[in-house]
């Protein structure tokens, strides 16, 4: 399913999400580098006033840009705006998912207008539990439709066309994603790692170099520290290790579901079926916000 086809509330609650997190990581990208450069232009003893005023004002400019940032990262709030459009994009996901499969409380045998009251209710009472979230929405994506044409459609296939596209588009899909992002926050975190033992290396050497030569005017140690410390700070950040296993144990455990996917006969099984991966996936966004907020 393309987002087009999810409720107005799925598409506003993650596009927010989306744009905080742009937001929130490149301020925080801006801050770091801010820092580096601060501490690159420290490098040399320079001898001339001029030259020392200069890097003082610039060096000056800098930290106080960092500074702002960070003002504008708390009073903003992007991380807790990145979290709970998250929260809220994936509960509606997750929601639609159980409507258009006539899964529990959603079920084939109750009526297309009974269940539409029944999934505008579940909608209205999870966007209830981010009302702080909902006053800061697009107004016009939350214009469009809660109750999708593609959603319709889907949930009136017969029991076979949905149980197949429930694997393929879902489970398969999400398996794909998952797989993919841990495979992505391996290499980052390898890189990252590397980057950070080299860069200490190099402020060790440079170390020993002004031990040696304690009247040279270069001085590396502080610019290499502060690239260690900040690349420290953005793993910790990020959690690539974190994610990368947390998204390996869902790829593990929507397997296995999958896997008992031809003993699903009937309805009934096919809405345990469905909320048995549903909660599988839910799982792993509450070990990704837990990490987060750690």
């Amino acid at each position: 399913m393309k987002n087009s086809d999810f409720p107005n509330y799925f598409q506003a609650s993650d596009n927010i999400s989306i744009e905080s997190q742009s937001n929130y990581l490149q301020l925080i990208r801006i801050d770091l580098i801010s820092m580096i450069i601060a501490s690159a232009l420290a490098i040399n003893n320079y001898q001339l006033t001029e030259s020392k005023l200069l890097i003082y004002i610039i060096s000056g400019f800098l930290l106080l840009l960092s500074l702002v940032l960070t003002i504008i990262l708390k009073s903003k709030k992007f991380e807790d705006t990145w979290y709970q459009g998250r929260a809220l994009a994936e509960s509606c996901k997750t929601l639609t998912w159980r409507f258009i499969m006539c899964s529990e409380y959603f079920e084939k045998n109750i009526t297309e207008i009974n269940a539409k009251e029944r999934f505008i209710e579940r909608i209205k009472e999870i966007t209830n539990e981010f009302s702080d979230l909902t006053k800061i929405l697009n107004s016009k994506t939350l214009n469009l439709p809660i109750i999708t044409e593609k959603m319709l459609e889907l949930r009136a296939m017969g029991f076979v066309e949905r149980k197949a596209y429930y694997i393929s588009k879902r489970i398969e899909d999400q398996k794909e994603w998952y797989s993919t992002k841990a495979e992505h926050n391996k290499g980052k975190y390898n890189l990252w790692f590397y980057i950070i033992i080299v860069t200490q290396i190099i402020a060790l050497i440079s170390i020993v170099f002004l031990i040696k030569n304690p009247d040279n005017n270069w001085n590396f140690v502080g610019l290499f520290t502060t690239i260690a410390s900040s690349s420290i700070s953005w793993l910790q950040l990020k959690q690539h290790q974190e994610l990368k296993q947390a998204y390996t144990t869902a790829t593990q455990e929507l397997n296995f579901i999958v896997s008992l996917s031809e003993k699903v006969e009937t309805e009934d099984e096919l809405s345990k079926f469905i909320l048995d991966a549903e909660n599988a996936i839910s799982r792993e966004h509450t070990v990704w916000v837990a990490q987060r907020r750690k």
